[in-house]
């Protein structure tokens, strides 16, 4: 059940509003970063046999104005996508500039992938820095486990300012039975900063008893629960909800819920 915020003390609403503001950037950057693993799956899918059936043209994200360069004989291998100045993607999302991705190997596991950015940006959100992944693979079960670390920069559209993210996080890649990627979902736990340029850091913690489970068919985060604390001393909890692609989370703090939507 969801209670309204009806406080009326001014303070209460500023906090209420901070701490959406926050979780619905923090969400962003979450799911920006979950889209970037999802269209480097699928250039490597289309470019590297064995790793997947799918190609372009079964892919959930890439279309065919995205540029794949693959150096597979260089030390370390390169993969680039470009997307020109504007290219729109299969989701509907709009993007452009380069992703790049090194790795000792994008066939045999374990690996490990370097992703960096060139002028990257996605629906107005311009993504900076780098992300490390140390991959294995349960061949049986057709699950793939990376451990991340993040040391991203995020700057928001429409003068919402510049944040920075600070992550170390497991996350799950489960292929799902179908040919098509549509059932394919990502699962994510570990710990988060984010700090805006304004000096306020959210600390983020999502345990492996409750992950962040983000749908490829979905676009977006359908469930899990995060822990969040500040550095004004503020703390509560985001329920991303039961599986629904509701693109909604509720927010908790005290003994007070609010829906809110995520984008």
């Amino acid at each position: 059940m969801l209670f309204a915020f009806n406080s009326c003390q001014k303070d209460d609403n500023t906090s209420v509003v901070d701490e959406t503001s926050l979780s619905v950037q923090e969400t962003q950057a979450d799911e920006t970063l979950a889209d970037v693993d999802l269209l480097v799956d699928e250039a490597l899918d289309s470019n590297f046999s064995g790793l997947k059936s799918a190609t372009i043209e079964s892919s959930a994200y890439l279309s065919d104005c995205a540029i794949i360069t693959v150096n597979k004989t260089a030390t370390p291998q390169v993969i680039t996508i470009d997307f020109g100045t504007a290219c729109t993607g299969k989701d509907g999302k709009v993007r452009s500039g380069k992703i790049i991705v090194t790795s000792n190997s994008f066939t045999t596991f374990p690996s490990v992938r370097d992703k960096s950015f060139d002028n990257y940006m996605v629906d107005g959100k311009k993504v900076e820095g780098t992300v490390v992944k140390t991959i294995s693979k349960d061949q049986e079960n057709n699950i793939r486990t990376a451990v991340i670390q993040e040391n991203i920069t995020i700057t928001f559209p429409d003068n919402e300012g510049t944040a920075t993210r600070v992550a170390n996080m497991t996350r799950q890649y489960e292929r799902g039975l179908l040919a098509t990627p549509l059932d394919n979902q990502i699962i994510t736990w570990g710990t988060v900063e984010f700090t805006r340029l304004s000096g306020v850091k959210l600390t983020k913690t999502i345990t492996a008893a409750t992950p962040l489970v983000f749908k490829v068919a979905c676009h977006h985060i359908v469930s899990g629960i995060v822990s969040v604390s500040t550095s004004k001393n503020r703390s509560w909890t985001l329920d991303y909800g039961n599986g629904d692609c509701d693109n909604k989370a509720t927010l908790t703090i005290g003994d007070k819920s609010k829906e809110i939507r995520i984008r």
